[in-house]
Protein backbone atom coordinates (compact mmCIF):
# COMPACT_ATOMS: atom_id res chain seq x y z
CA UNK A 1 0.00 0.00 0.00
CA UNK A 2 2.87 2.32 0.86
CA UNK A 3 4.57 1.74 -2.48
CA UNK A 4 1.35 2.57 -4.35
CA UNK A 5 1.06 5.76 -2.29
CA UNK A 6 4.65 6.67 -3.03
CA UNK A 7 4.13 6.07 -6.73
CA UNK A 8 1.04 8.30 -6.74
CA UNK A 9 2.91 10.95 -4.82
CA UNK A 10 5.78 10.81 -7.29
CA UNK A 11 3.36 11.21 -10.20
CA UNK A 12 1.74 14.22 -8.50
CA UNK A 13 5.13 15.81 -7.89
CA UNK A 14 6.09 15.21 -11.53
CA UNK A 15 2.88 16.82 -12.79
CA UNK A 16 3.42 19.75 -10.42
CA UNK A 17 6.95 20.26 -11.71
CA UNK A 18 5.75 20.08 -15.30
CA UNK A 19 3.01 22.62 -14.55
CA UNK A 20 5.52 24.96 -12.92
CA UNK A 21 7.84 24.56 -15.90
CA UNK A 22 5.01 25.30 -18.34
CA UNK A 23 3.93 28.34 -16.34
CA UNK A 24 7.47 29.70 -16.20
CA UNK A 25 7.71 29.28 -19.97
CA UNK A 26 4.59 31.39 -20.35
CA UNK A 27 5.73 34.26 -18.16
CA UNK A 28 9.47 34.26 -18.98
CA UNK A 29 9.14 36.07 -22.31
CA UNK A 30 11.49 39.02 -22.72
CA UNK A 31 10.43 40.62 -26.01
CA UNK A 32 7.00 41.65 -27.22
CA UNK A 33 6.63 42.60 -30.87
CA UNK A 34 4.27 42.90 -33.81
CA UNK A 35 4.34 40.39 -36.66
CA UNK A 36 2.32 39.53 -39.75
CA UNK A 37 3.89 36.07 -40.02
CA UNK A 38 0.41 34.52 -39.94
CA UNK A 39 -0.95 36.96 -42.51
CA UNK A 40 -2.39 39.44 -40.00
CA UNK A 41 -0.88 42.06 -37.70
CA UNK A 42 -0.82 40.41 -34.26
CA UNK A 43 1.11 40.73 -31.00
CA UNK A 44 3.72 38.08 -30.18
CA UNK A 45 6.25 37.44 -27.42
CA UNK A 46 9.55 35.55 -27.42
CA UNK A 47 12.65 34.98 -25.34
CA UNK A 48 15.56 37.38 -25.75
CA UNK A 49 17.39 34.96 -28.06
CA UNK A 50 14.38 34.68 -30.37
CA UNK A 51 13.26 31.28 -29.09
CA UNK A 52 9.81 30.19 -27.88
CA UNK A 53 7.76 32.55 -30.04
CA UNK A 54 4.14 32.72 -28.88
CA UNK A 55 1.19 34.54 -30.44
CA UNK A 56 -0.89 36.52 -27.92
CA UNK A 57 -3.63 38.14 -30.01
CA UNK A 58 -5.76 36.21 -32.49
CA UNK A 59 -8.06 38.68 -34.21
CA UNK A 60 -8.55 39.77 -37.83
CA UNK A 61 -7.83 43.32 -36.66
CA UNK A 62 -4.59 45.32 -36.91
CA UNK A 63 -2.60 45.48 -33.66
CA UNK A 64 0.77 47.07 -32.80
CA UNK A 65 2.60 49.48 -30.41
CA UNK A 66 2.91 46.85 -27.68
CA UNK A 67 4.75 47.92 -24.50
CA UNK A 68 5.53 45.94 -21.34
CA UNK A 69 4.38 47.28 -17.99
CA UNK A 70 7.23 48.12 -15.58
CA UNK A 71 6.68 44.89 -13.62
CA UNK A 72 6.52 42.76 -16.78
CA UNK A 73 3.04 41.45 -15.90
CA UNK A 74 0.97 43.34 -18.48
CA UNK A 75 1.21 44.52 -22.07
CA UNK A 76 -0.47 47.61 -23.47
CA UNK A 77 -1.09 47.82 -27.22
CA UNK A 78 -3.32 49.45 -29.85
CA UNK A 79 -5.95 47.90 -32.09
CA UNK A 80 -7.81 49.25 -35.10
CA UNK A 81 -11.38 48.30 -34.23
CA UNK A 82 -12.79 49.71 -37.50
CA UNK A 83 -16.02 51.33 -36.37
CA UNK A 84 -18.94 52.21 -38.63
CA UNK A 85 -17.30 55.61 -39.16
CA UNK A 86 -14.10 54.02 -40.50
CA UNK A 87 -10.75 53.62 -38.80
CA UNK A 88 -10.81 53.81 -35.01
CA UNK A 89 -7.62 52.99 -33.13
CA UNK A 90 -8.00 52.34 -29.40
CA UNK A 91 -5.74 51.23 -26.56
CA UNK A 92 -6.00 47.82 -24.89
CA UNK A 93 -4.16 46.06 -22.07
CA UNK A 94 -3.72 42.34 -21.39
CA UNK A 95 -1.76 40.06 -19.10
CA UNK A 96 1.69 38.90 -20.22
CA UNK A 97 0.23 35.59 -21.46
CA UNK A 98 -2.49 37.30 -23.53
CA UNK A 99 -5.29 36.70 -21.03
CA UNK A 100 -7.62 39.17 -19.29
CA UNK A 101 -7.69 41.63 -22.17
CA UNK A 102 -9.30 44.98 -21.34
CA UNK A 103 -10.12 47.97 -23.47
CA UNK A 104 -8.79 51.26 -22.09
CA UNK A 105 -10.05 53.79 -24.65
CA UNK A 106 -13.12 53.95 -26.87
CA UNK A 107 -13.06 57.14 -28.87
CA UNK A 108 -13.91 57.86 -32.53
CA UNK A 109 -10.58 59.68 -32.87
CA UNK A 110 -7.40 57.57 -32.96
CA UNK A 111 -5.44 56.88 -29.75
CA UNK A 112 -1.94 55.46 -30.22
CA UNK A 113 1.64 55.02 -28.95
CA UNK A 114 0.90 54.19 -25.29
CA UNK A 115 3.75 54.27 -22.77
CA UNK A 116 3.64 53.29 -19.08
CA UNK A 117 4.51 55.48 -16.13
CA UNK A 118 7.31 53.98 -13.99
CA UNK A 119 4.83 52.99 -11.27
CA UNK A 120 2.55 51.25 -13.79
CA UNK A 121 -0.49 53.28 -12.71
CA UNK A 122 -0.73 55.62 -15.69
CA UNK A 123 -0.34 55.52 -19.45
CA UNK A 124 0.65 58.41 -21.69
CA UNK A 125 -0.54 58.25 -25.29
CA UNK A 126 -1.07 60.45 -28.33
CA UNK A 127 -4.50 61.32 -29.70
CA UNK A 128 -6.25 63.89 -31.84
CA UNK A 129 -9.54 63.52 -29.94
CA UNK A 130 -9.69 67.30 -29.42
CA UNK A 131 -8.83 68.18 -33.00
CA UNK A 132 -5.05 68.55 -32.73
CA UNK A 133 -2.75 65.62 -32.01
CA UNK A 134 -1.57 65.93 -28.40
CA UNK A 135 -0.20 63.83 -25.55
CA UNK A 136 -2.69 62.62 -22.91
CA UNK A 137 -2.25 60.85 -19.57
CA UNK A 138 -4.69 58.20 -18.38
CA UNK A 139 -5.03 56.51 -15.00
CA UNK A 140 -5.19 52.82 -15.93
CA UNK A 141 -7.65 51.65 -13.29
CA UNK A 142 -10.14 54.52 -13.37
CA UNK A 143 -9.75 55.61 -16.99
CA UNK A 144 -9.53 59.26 -15.91
CA UNK A 145 -7.71 61.16 -18.66
CA UNK A 146 -6.12 64.58 -18.86
CA UNK A 147 -4.45 66.50 -21.66
CA UNK A 148 -0.70 67.07 -21.27
CA UNK A 149 0.34 69.09 -24.33
CA UNK A 150 -1.87 71.78 -25.80
CA UNK A 151 -1.13 72.42 -29.45
CA UNK A 152 -3.27 75.29 -30.72
CA UNK A 153 -1.96 75.40 -34.29
CA UNK A 154 -3.53 72.60 -36.35
CA UNK A 155 -0.26 72.28 -38.31
CA UNK A 156 1.62 71.38 -35.11
CA UNK A 157 1.24 68.15 -33.17
CA UNK A 158 2.83 66.00 -30.44
CA UNK A 159 3.12 62.22 -30.63
CA UNK A 160 5.06 59.07 -29.64
CA UNK A 161 5.62 59.82 -25.93
CA UNK A 162 8.08 57.99 -23.66
CA UNK A 163 8.03 58.37 -19.87
CA UNK A 164 11.28 59.12 -18.01
CA UNK A 165 12.37 56.50 -15.42
CA UNK A 166 12.02 59.06 -12.60
CA UNK A 167 8.42 59.70 -13.66
CA UNK A 168 8.88 63.46 -13.95
CA UNK A 169 9.12 64.06 -17.71
CA UNK A 170 7.93 62.75 -21.05
CA UNK A 171 9.94 63.01 -24.25
CA UNK A 172 8.02 62.99 -27.50
CA UNK A 173 7.94 64.02 -31.12
CA UNK A 174 6.83 67.53 -31.87
CA UNK A 175 6.00 68.62 -35.39
CA UNK A 176 6.07 72.31 -36.24
CA UNK A 177 4.10 73.32 -39.31
CA UNK A 178 6.72 74.10 -41.94
CA UNK A 179 9.44 73.70 -39.32
CA UNK A 180 10.13 69.99 -39.26
CA UNK A 181 9.86 67.09 -36.79
CA UNK A 182 11.78 67.49 -33.51
CA UNK A 183 12.30 65.89 -30.08
CA UNK A 184 10.64 67.79 -27.22
CA UNK A 185 10.37 67.23 -23.47
CA UNK A 186 7.39 68.02 -21.23
CA UNK A 187 7.03 67.85 -17.45
CA UNK A 188 4.15 65.66 -16.29
CA UNK A 189 2.05 68.70 -15.37
CA UNK A 190 2.33 70.05 -18.91
CA UNK A 191 3.66 73.41 -17.70
CA UNK A 192 7.10 73.24 -19.33
CA UNK A 193 7.27 72.00 -22.92
CA UNK A 194 10.51 72.72 -24.75
CA UNK A 195 13.00 71.33 -27.29
CA UNK A 196 15.02 68.50 -25.75
CA UNK A 197 18.10 68.62 -27.99
CA UNK A 198 20.61 71.42 -27.42
CA UNK A 199 22.04 73.51 -30.21
CA UNK A 200 20.54 74.38 -33.56
CA UNK A 201 18.37 71.67 -35.09
CA UNK A 202 17.64 72.81 -38.64
CA UNK A 203 14.85 70.87 -40.35
CA UNK A 204 16.47 71.38 -43.75
CA UNK A 205 20.01 71.17 -45.06
CA UNK A 206 19.89 72.21 -48.68
CA UNK A 207 17.22 70.06 -50.34
CA UNK A 208 17.40 67.41 -47.58
CA UNK A 209 14.68 67.21 -44.92
CA UNK A 210 15.96 66.12 -41.49
CA UNK A 211 13.35 64.59 -39.18
CA UNK A 212 13.84 63.35 -35.62
CA UNK A 213 11.33 60.99 -34.06
CA UNK A 214 10.46 58.11 -31.69
CA UNK A 215 12.55 59.04 -28.59
CA UNK A 216 13.15 56.40 -25.90
CA UNK A 217 14.70 56.90 -22.44
CA UNK A 218 17.45 54.55 -21.32
CA UNK A 219 16.48 52.48 -18.24
CA UNK A 220 18.73 54.55 -15.96
CA UNK A 221 17.40 57.84 -17.30
CA UNK A 222 20.86 58.99 -18.36
CA UNK A 223 20.31 58.90 -22.13
CA UNK A 224 17.66 59.23 -24.82
CA UNK A 225 17.72 57.37 -28.14
CA UNK A 226 15.89 58.62 -31.22
CA UNK A 227 15.71 58.19 -35.00
CA UNK A 228 16.95 60.68 -37.52
CA UNK A 229 15.73 60.49 -41.12
CA UNK A 230 17.29 62.33 -44.05
CA UNK A 231 14.82 62.57 -46.93
CA UNK A 232 14.84 64.15 -50.34
CA UNK A 233 11.52 64.67 -52.09
CA UNK A 234 11.75 64.27 -55.84
CA UNK A 235 8.92 64.61 -58.40
CA UNK A 236 8.40 60.87 -58.84
CA UNK A 237 9.70 59.46 -55.56
CA UNK A 238 10.87 60.07 -52.00
CA UNK A 239 14.53 59.23 -51.55
CA UNK A 240 15.71 58.21 -48.08
CA UNK A 241 19.36 59.23 -47.81
CA UNK A 242 19.99 58.17 -44.20
CA UNK A 243 18.16 56.42 -41.39
CA UNK A 244 20.16 56.83 -38.17
CA UNK A 245 19.85 55.82 -34.53
CA UNK A 246 21.23 58.55 -32.27
CA UNK A 247 21.89 58.49 -28.51
CA UNK A 248 22.26 61.70 -26.48
CA UNK A 249 22.72 62.34 -22.77
CA UNK A 250 19.81 63.30 -20.53
CA UNK A 251 20.53 66.97 -21.14
CA UNK A 252 20.13 66.58 -24.91
CA UNK A 253 23.87 66.91 -25.59
CA UNK A 254 26.78 64.84 -26.98
CA UNK A 255 24.97 62.94 -29.78
CA UNK A 256 26.45 59.57 -30.74
CA UNK A 257 25.42 57.64 -33.83
CA UNK A 258 25.07 53.89 -33.41
CA UNK A 259 27.13 51.73 -35.76
CA UNK A 260 24.28 50.36 -37.85
CA UNK A 261 25.11 49.87 -41.57
CA UNK A 262 24.35 53.04 -43.49
CA UNK A 263 22.13 51.33 -46.06
CA UNK A 264 19.88 49.61 -43.49
CA UNK A 265 16.31 50.84 -43.07
CA UNK A 266 15.63 50.91 -39.29
CA UNK A 267 11.96 50.70 -38.33
CA UNK A 268 11.80 50.87 -34.50
CA UNK A 269 14.11 50.48 -31.50
CA UNK A 270 14.11 50.05 -27.71
CA UNK A 271 16.57 49.58 -24.85
CA UNK A 272 17.37 46.43 -22.92
CA UNK A 273 16.70 46.53 -19.18
CA UNK A 274 20.40 47.01 -18.38
CA UNK A 275 20.91 49.74 -20.99
CA UNK A 276 23.81 47.84 -22.54
CA UNK A 277 21.92 46.51 -25.54
CA UNK A 278 19.30 47.75 -27.98
CA UNK A 279 16.64 45.93 -29.96
CA UNK A 280 15.62 47.24 -33.34
CA UNK A 281 13.67 46.08 -36.35
CA UNK A 282 15.24 46.72 -39.74
CA UNK A 283 15.53 45.83 -43.39
CA UNK A 284 19.15 45.38 -44.54
CA UNK A 285 19.82 47.39 -47.70
CA UNK A 286 16.44 49.03 -47.13
CA UNK A 287 17.61 52.47 -48.20
CA UNK A 288 18.14 51.12 -51.68
CA UNK A 289 14.51 50.02 -51.99
CA UNK A 290 11.16 51.74 -52.24
CA UNK A 291 9.96 53.05 -48.87
CA UNK A 292 6.51 51.50 -49.19
CA UNK A 293 5.85 47.79 -48.72
CA UNK A 294 9.32 46.78 -47.61
CA UNK A 295 9.76 43.14 -46.56
CA UNK A 296 11.15 41.38 -44.71
CA UNK A 297 11.53 43.30 -41.47
CA UNK A 298 13.37 41.37 -38.79
CA UNK A 299 14.45 42.08 -35.24
CA UNK A 300 18.11 42.55 -34.33
CA UNK A 301 20.09 43.03 -31.13
CA UNK A 302 22.79 45.69 -30.89
CA UNK A 303 25.52 45.61 -28.21
CA UNK A 304 26.42 49.15 -27.19
CA UNK A 305 30.02 48.41 -26.14
CA UNK A 306 31.07 46.64 -29.33
CA UNK A 307 28.53 47.62 -31.99
CA UNK A 308 27.91 43.92 -32.63
CA UNK A 309 24.61 43.16 -34.37
CA UNK A 310 22.87 39.82 -33.80
CA UNK A 311 19.78 38.77 -35.76
CA UNK A 312 16.95 37.60 -33.49
CA UNK A 313 14.14 36.76 -35.95
CA UNK A 314 14.27 35.50 -39.54
CA UNK A 315 10.92 35.64 -41.32
CA UNK A 316 11.34 35.90 -45.11
CA UNK A 317 8.51 37.81 -46.81
CA UNK A 318 7.05 38.93 -43.46
CA UNK A 319 7.47 41.76 -40.99
CA UNK A 320 8.58 41.44 -37.37
CA UNK A 321 8.73 44.95 -35.95
CA UNK A 322 8.08 47.36 -33.06
CA UNK A 323 9.92 45.31 -30.40
CA UNK A 324 9.84 46.14 -26.71
CA UNK A 325 12.18 44.53 -24.19
CA UNK A 326 10.67 43.77 -20.80
CA UNK A 327 12.14 45.57 -17.78
CA UNK A 328 12.44 42.18 -16.12
CA UNK A 329 11.82 38.47 -16.67
CA UNK A 330 9.42 36.73 -14.33
CA UNK A 331 9.33 33.19 -13.05
CA UNK A 332 7.06 31.58 -10.47
CA UNK A 333 8.23 29.42 -7.59
CA UNK A 334 6.12 26.60 -6.06
CA UNK A 335 5.45 28.82 -3.07
CA UNK A 336 4.08 31.53 -5.30
CA UNK A 337 6.99 33.88 -4.65
CA UNK A 338 7.98 36.26 -7.41
CA UNK A 339 11.58 35.91 -8.55
CA UNK A 340 13.05 38.86 -10.44
CA UNK A 341 15.60 37.97 -13.09
CA UNK A 342 16.97 40.44 -15.64
CA UNK A 343 16.56 39.26 -19.22
CA UNK A 344 20.20 39.93 -20.12
CA UNK A 345 21.47 37.65 -17.35
CA UNK A 346 19.39 34.63 -18.36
Amino acid sequence: MLSVYNRCRAVNVLFSLLAILALSEVVAADIVFKSNRNGLSDIYVMNDDGSTVRQLTHTPLWETNARWSPDGKRIVFIRDVRSARGQQIDIFVMDADGSHERRLTDHPRNDSYPTWSPDGQHIAFSSHRDGNRDIYIMEVESGNTRKLTKNKDFTAYSSKPDWSPDGQHIVHEHVIGGGGRHIYITDIEGKDTRPFLKGKQPPFVGDTVISKYMPRWSPDGEHVMYFEDHLRFEPARTLRLANLLIVVDKHGRTPQQLKIPEDWRVDAACWAANGKKILFSALPNGLRRDIQGQVPLDIYQYTMSSGKITQITDTPNHKDSSPDWTPRSLSVSPAGKLITQWGHLK
